[in-house]
């Protein structure tokens, strides 16, 4: 009987929230939602890895964030690529399309084994 398996999203986490903040201005809560909606069942997204890339993107210029303050609820800090990060993203793009290729070949070759 095989066991169900759990993946982390690990290294490419980072190409995902750059990729949704590419699209449309989000916050923290927002993107782990999105994350949970967007990637397989069996990922485990750790919520606390988000903000500490969203940190960190931030701190390396790839992100700017606001705070955001509406009438109901509390401030919520609302990120913006940068012009590095689109560099980025598009570094993202170049590595994970050569990944997906790569695989592919490991795809078109396999056979079961005997």
């Amino acid at each position: 009987m095989l066991l169900a398996k759990s993946y982390q999203t690990g290294k490419h986490l980072e190409a995902f929230i750059l990729l949704l903040i590419s699209q449309h201005q989000l916050h923290g809560g927002a993107i782990i939602a999105e994350l949970k909606s967007l990637l397989p069942a069996s990922w485990t997204i750790d919520d606390g890895h988000v903000y500490r890339l969203l940190r960190q993107l931030e701190k390396d210029g790839a992100l700017t964030s606001t705070w955001l303050v509406e009438q109901e609820g509390a401030p919520v800090r609302v990120y913006t690529l940068t012009a590095a990060g689109k560099e980025r993203l598009r570094g993202w793009r170049d590595d994970i399309q050569l990944r997906v290729e790569s695989l592919q070949r490991f795809l078109d070759l396999w056979r079961e084994p005997k």
